[in-house]
């Protein structure tokens, strides 16, 4: 009685992630809205428009707004500089449109700004949220993902921005709540210091998540075909800034109202009938035994 109610579309694509295994189809669906409910700073506040999401989604590059060298003086005299600023996305998303040969969809997530007092730890854990949302309605039932993290400009000032609440709650998202087949994990641009990065983490992951790990000093290029790739990687896709820019636009466009409403889909903890433990990683299956799935 807790849980809200989900179409059966939505339930197939819970099945489809757990490869038609009836009970890990019930924990995962379980955990989803039990992790939803109780980390509100990641599942609310969806709204592509709402200003911590766009400083993590928005590539606006004000120089294009100033039509003359005098606007832009005017501009960097107000920002209390001889240059003027050009605000960058904190962060780029982008799936590319073209499959593995497996039939698997590749992901990436970079930095867009190096700064790290920019980064909002907890405001990137909900957009990527929000963006593999929108990813899984668009893809409905992927054989799998390819996920590129490119560490390409962390430095361990980033390390400092990390929150372990919501550092928690991330993993045990992706690894116990997200509906989706993931295949392979690839850290490229691998920094000097991914053993403190590793320390910090590895408590918090599961075996079979550490097996799908792969680390590369070298770029995307070096784990994924060229020709599925970006021109900044030396493929033959439009640059990665492109690619995010549209995708960022579909997000605002398509799913902002959908994104918007999807907060409600959460466990009703005051209708539940046997309250879960306590802890980020306990058991989220006792109260979920009646729910049926045909």
């Amino acid at each position: 009685p807790h849980l809200p109610h989900i179409s059966d579309e939505y339930v197939i694509l819970f099945l489809h992630s757990n490869y038609y295994k009836v009970k890990e189809t019930k924990d995962t669906i379980e955990c989803y809205f039990t992790l939803r409910a109780n980390t509100p700073d990641l599942f609310t506040n969806r709204d592509p428009f709402a200003p911590k999401n766009k400083a993590i989604l928005d590539i606006t590059n004000l120089a294009s707004k100033c039509s003359t060298v005098e606007n832009i003086l005017q501009l960097a005299n107000l920002l209390g500089s001889l240059e003027p600023k050009y605000p960058a996305p904190i962060t780029h998303m982008v799936g590319f449109p073209n499959k593995t040969a497996e039939g698997y969809n590749v992901l990436l997530y970079r930095l867009a700004e190096f700064d790290y007092s920019k980064l909002n730890f907890a405001d990137a854990v909900r957009v990527f949220c929000m963006f593999n949302d929108v990813k899984l309605s668009e893809d409905r039932l992927s054989d799998g993902y390819i996920v590129i993290f490119d560490m390409k400009g962390c430095s361990l000032g980033h390390l400092t921005r990390v929150t372990l609440p919501a550092l928690r709650a991330f993993m045990h998202y992706i690894q116990n709540a997200h509906p989706c087949r993931l295949k392979k994990i690839h850290v490229v641009h691998t920094v000097s210091f991914i053993n403190q990065v590793m320390c910090l983490v590895k408590p918090l992951i599961h075996s079979n998540l550490l097996n799908l790990l792969n680390f590369s000093s070298e770029g995307p290029e070096s784990v994924v075909d060229k020709e599925l790739l970006p021109e900044d990687f030396g493929g033959p896709l439009p640059p990665v800034k492109q690619l995010h820019e549209e995708q960022r636009k579909n997000m605002e466009e398509n799913y902002r109202e959908w994104l918007i409403e999807t907060e409600i889909f959460k466990a009703d903890e005051k209708k539940r009938i046997k309250k879960p433990s306590k802890g980020m990683f306990a058991s989220f299956t006792s109260s979920f035994k009646s729910l049926d799935i045909d």
